[in-house]
This record gives C-alpha cells, sequence and structure tokens, in this order.
C-alpha cells in the first residue's frame, strides 16, 4: 500500500468525533484483502514512529494537560486520523497544531487500532485471545524486522512555562490563557 492510498483511506473515512473516525476507517478496512489490511497497519506505524519526538510530545503534553508514554501514543493516532495535512504540518512544526485544536474541546487523542479491527472482521477470528494474536503473527509475517525509529530530539522540561512558550507561541496563547483550566498557571 503506498503512502497515496494509506491517506486516501483515512480521508475517505473521515468523521467526528476520531473513534468514530477510526470505527468507520476499520469498517472501510475490512473491505480489503488482509494482506492489504496489514500494509495499511505498517503505513500506521511507520507515520506513528515519524511523529515520535520530544517536541511534538511537548505540544500533546500542552494541549491535554499532560502526556504519559500512551497518551502520547493515543495522540498521535489522534493525529494521524486528521489526515496527511494537518500530520505533516504537526510533524514539521507542532505549533501548527494551533489550527487544529480548541481548548475545552476534549483530549487530542484517540486510543484506536483501525487495521487489528479490520484484520480480525476480514478474516472472522472471533476467539479471544487468538484474534490479537493472529494479527500480530501475521504482521510480523508479512513485515519483519522493526520500522526505523527517529531520532527524538533533546528530551526538555514540559513544565518549564518560558521553554513553551517559546516552542510553542500560538498553542501557549490558546493553553496557558485559560482561567484554571490547565496545569500550568
Amino acid at each position: 500500500m503506498t503512502q497515496a492510498e494509506f491517506w486516501e483511506h483515512i480521508e475517505q473515512s473521515r468523521c467526528t468525533p476520531p473513534r468514530e473516525h477510526a470505527t468507520r476507517l476499520a469498517a472501510r478496512l475490512a473491505k480489503l484483502r488482509p494482506a492489504d489490511i496489514l500494509a495499511f497497519h505498517h503505513q500506521w506505524e511507520g507515520f506513528r514512529e515519524r511523529a515520535h519526538f520530544w517536541s511534538l510530545w511537548g505540544a500533546a503534553y500542552l494541549i491535554n494537560s499532560g502526556a504519559s508514554d500512551d497518551g502520547f501514543d493515543y495522540f498521535r493516532m489522534w493525529l494521524i486520523l486528521h489526515g496527511e495535512d494537518v500530520y505533516t504540518k504537526a510533524v514539521e512544526d507542532p505549533d501548527s497544531l494551533a489550527e487544529v485544536v480548541t481548548p475545552n474541546d476534549g483530549y487530542a487523542e484517540c486510543e484506536c487500532y483501525p487495521a487489528m479491527r479490520a484484520y480480525i472482521a476480514a478474516t472472522g477470528i472471533e476467539n479471544e485471545p487468538e484474534k490479537y494474536e493472529a494479527f500480530w503473527a501475521a504482521y510480523r509475517a508479512h513485515f519483519p524486522g522493526r520500522l526505523p525509529t527517529t531520532e527524538m530530539g533533546r528530551r526538555w522540561d514540559f513544565d518549564n512555562l518560558e521553554l513553551i512558550r517559546k516552542k510553542f507561541p500560538r498553542l501557549a496563547a490558546l493553553y496557558l490563557a485559560r482561567d484554571g483550566n490547565n496545569n500550568y498557571e
């Protein structure tokens, strides 16, 4: 599956909220051959990995008033669901997310596994935990080895307000200006 095909699936299933988007995406993918679903997941994992760096994590931390390891993972899933343009801009400049997020709209995250759900639906595996094991076994068989990891850059203190304002002026204007609705001021 090409990157263009990957993003087309994201775009053609777009809706809000993100969890519903992920459900529609899984339903769309379930119509594909299992090998194509696995190829979609490989692209998904690659985009998640490319978005795994400290600066973007800092933006997620600001937007969500915190971001654990899992929280940052769910943030990157949410980011992918926003499509190629938003994703690309955010990877290049995390502060660009100020054009996308709205304070008080809830967390910018979505714990979702659309390819796994699609694969399970497409193959008809229903038994727990065999359906998850079957997906991961098939994925590893099609894509052995690990994805290249992203250079995360230098770790920094996400609670340093001066640094946050410097790195993310537009996001800081949105999130640090709220009266009592965040953990910063």
